[in-house]
């Protein structure tokens, strides 16, 4: 019988004792549920950062688009002997919501609603020739007019929003139409709804733009309205909507009428004004009172507050929250209360205000 002798140097082969696999199978499941959490984490934040970049999104667009029409509110016609602001006649600003569907009762103030007015870059712009025959009557414009195209009706077309005013001073007869037909032949405009007055010669009437902004606060939208037709969600998931004004606070601060003639904001000869000074120069808050209280302007049913015509700056304040409800807790941080228990998922509402200082609004 041969022994056999270990070859030196050489350790013999063996398995893993059952301790060892139990520990190594502790360590490999700990570092796998580490992974598995920083994955999960990781996908948290990603969904996290996404939503809040989401309602950034939505935030600028929302801000950018009020923001662009209010430094356009109140221009007015470019030539011509009407041409200058709007403000010279009618309030291009109102805190109410107007045009044909559902609008305020004139004098009205909402605080989360706003109404846009201006003249665009047109050719649609001209005077009236004669005075019109009664308030249902097509009304009669220079087609040949300065800046006109030819055989055109001034560019007047069906579907047309326009704006006919009487420029004698602020607080004259003014409101909005709509293009039904232009006659081209003839040099006519017939709206689709009788006036609330017929207009006389020399009045003007130019193609505009009409934006009403405001919170539908049931679905939480915020509304963009053409004073016609279009009635339509911009932003989605907005809790709230605030508009404040600030006005000159010069008693002064509003468009003189001409010489010797009177307005909403003046009376007498010379002309006094009407309006009650604020103190200072810096533009001051008006409250809804002071914008509602009057001196009435215009004409029925297109009537408004003389203090309108001296804002000077708007406060736009705007809150949004997170698109979905995994992201969003109770308390203060958040007007919808949502579903969030953890602090991975947490995104509170975004709320910013600016000021906005219309281009047209602070000269005359």
């Amino acid at each position: 019988m041969i022994a056999r002798v270990p070859r030196e140097g050489l350790a013999e082969p063996r398995g893993f004792s059952l301790v060892e696999v139990l520990i190594a199978s502790a360590v490999s499941c700990a570092l796998l549920s580490v992974l598995l959490q920083f994955a999960v984490s990781a996908q948290t934040s990603l969904s996290v950062q996404a939503d809040v970049a989401d309602m950034q999104q939505r935030l600028r667009v929302a801000l950018e688009s009020i923001r662009h029409d209010l430094l356009l509110a109140g221009a007015g016609l470019s030539r011509g002997a009407a041409r200058g602001p709007l403000v010279n006649v009618f309030a291009p600003i109102v805190p109410a919501r107007l045009g044909v569907v559902d609008p305020d009762p004139e004098l009205s103030f909402q605080f989360d609603r706003i109404t846009i007015l201006y003249v665009p870059e047109t050719r649609a712009q001209t005077v009236l020739t004669a005075d019109m025959a009664d308030p249902a009557s097509p009304i009669p414009i220079d087609g040949s007019a300065p800046g006109c195209p030819a055989a055109s009706a001034c560019a007047f077309a069906p579907g047309v929003d326009a704006v006919i005013f009487e420029p004698a001073g602020a607080g004259g007869a003014h409101e909005l139409i709509t293009v039904l037909a232009a006659d081209v032949a003839g040099n006519t405009v017939t709206p689709t709804q009788p006036l609330s007055r017929a207009y006389a010669a020399r009045s003007a009437v130019a193609a505009i733009v009409q934006r009403t902004y405001y919170l539908d606060r049931t679905r939480r939208r915020l509304m963009v309205y053409d004073g016609v037709r279009s009635d339509v969600p911009l932003v989605d998931h907005v809790v709230d909507l605030r508009f404040a004004y600030y006005g000159d606070p010069r008693a002064e601060g509003v468009p003189p009428p001409p010489a010797g003639a009177s307005s909403c904001a003046f009376a007498g000869s010379p002309p006094v004004p009407l309006l009650a000074s604020l103190g200072g120069t810096a533009p001051k808050p008006l409250s809804d009172s002071q914008l509602t209280d009057g001196p009435v302007c215009g004409l029925a049913p297109n009537r408004f507050d003389a203090d309108l015509l001296r804002i000077r700056r708007v406060a736009v304040t705007i809150r949004l929250e997170a698109e979905s409800a995994e992201f969003r807790g109770r308390g203060s941080a958040f007007a919808t209360a949502g579903l969030s228990r953890s602090g991975t998922k947490y995104v509170p509402d975004l709320q910013t205000t600016i000021q906005v200082a219309p281009r047209n609004m602070n000269r005359w």
